[in-house]
This record gives structure tokens, C-alpha cells and sequence, in this order.
């Protein structure tokens, strides 16, 4: 009989344990669940969302650079960044306010913290004054160095020639680039 009770009371203890374990592990798990939704949530939900955006920038009562963008969301965390998920444009202008250069994309991100834009998708520059023309998938924006950069792949298109290449660095007009590594030079003939 004695070894029947002891083994009912191990079953017990066993079982009370189990139970324990069981119940802490619920119940840790619906709370690491919880905060699991709600950073997702917060992370998720933009702070800022504007429609038909268009921004002017200025020195010295001078336009040096309209964007516009259909959407524009912005997202006020630690490292704070604002999306163009639906596409931007971003005019450049000369000291005489007339338009110098142009970058369009589908999507653009920009980081505040790190002065720095991305741009993907289809990305074009146009310098109007030199009639030139950058197209590639991915391009940076230093704001700061005020410089453009590239590792992807690149087509620069000018009035007698078209270069192929991987990596470019130009400045923020596109005045003076850089091909790192070029693949091809197609020279255009003049009629």
C-alpha cells in the first residue's frame, strides 16, 4: 500500500509540476506576444502621411529644389526615416532658378539621422544644360556631401556618346561624374 500511495503522490507532484510549466509558459508567451504586437504595430503605421506632395527648397530666397511625389509617409522612430513609395520626382535649379537637373524614381527612402536618400526602381537623372542622361536601379543621395553614388549597374547617355558601366559618383547636379568600372563606350555619329 505504501508503495501505492508514494507512487500516486509522485504522479501528483509530477502532474503539479507539468501544470506549473505549462501555465508560465502561456503566459509568458501571450506576453511576448503583446509586445511583439505592439512594436509590429507601431512600426507599421506611419506617423506622417501626405498625399500630392510637393516641396520647395531655398537658399537665400532661391528655389533650389522642388520634389514632388504622389505619397509620402514618415516614420518617427529611433532612426526616423521618411518613404516615396509610389514614385518622386526632384528638380535641381541653377543660380538663376532654372531647371539644371532632374532624378525620377518609383521608390525613394530617406534616413534623417544619416542625411542620406535612396532612390530605386527605374531611376533616371537628366542633366538639362549638358543634355546628358544617368539611368540605373539604385542610386544614394550623401545630402551632407552633397554627392551621387552608385554600385549597380549604369547608362550615361550624352549628345555623341553612350557608356556602359557597374559604380558611378557624380555631384548632386550631375555636372561631373565618374564611371568605376566601364564595360563599353557606344560613340554616336554625327548627320
Amino acid at each position: 500500500m505504501s508503495r501505492i500511495l508514494s507512487a500516486a503522490v509522485k504522479y501528483r507532484i509530477i502532474f503539479s509540476i507539468v501544470v506549473l510549466l505549462a501555465a508560465t509558459m502561456l503566459f509568458s508567451c501571450e506576453n511576448d506576444m503583446m509586445t511583439v504586437i505592439k512594436l509590429s504595430s507601431k512600426d507599421s503605421i506611419p506617423d506622417v502621411s501626405i498625399t500630392n506632395v510637393n516641396v520647395k527648397q531655398s537658399e537665400m530666397g532661391r528655389i533650389t529644389l522642388e520634389l514632388t511625389a504622389p505619397k509620402m509617409i514618415s516614420f518617427q522612430t529611433r532612426d526616423a526615416y521618411t518613404e516615396l513609395p509610389n514614385g518622386l520626382k526632384i528638380i535641381f535649379y541653377d543660380s538663376l532658378m532654372q531647371p539644371k537637373s532632374e532624378l525620377t524614381a518609383n521608390y525613394g527612402i530617406s534616413w534623417d539621422s544619416k542625411q542620406v536618400m535612396e532612390a530605386r526602381g527605374n531611376v533616371v537623372i537628366k542633366n538639362f544644360q549638358k543634355q546628358e542622361q544617368l539611368n540605373t536601379e539604385s542610386l544614394l543621395y550623401d545630402r551632407l556631401g552633397r554627392k551621387v553614388s552608385t554600385k549597380e549597374f549604369v547608362k550615361i547617355t550624352t549628345p555623341d556618346r553612350t557608356i556602359l558601366g557597374k559604380g558611378m559618383e557624380s555631384d548632386e547636379l550631375f555636372d561631373n561624374w565618374v564611371i568605376k568600372d566601364v564595360s563599353s563606350t557606344i560613340y554616336v555619329e554625327e548627320k
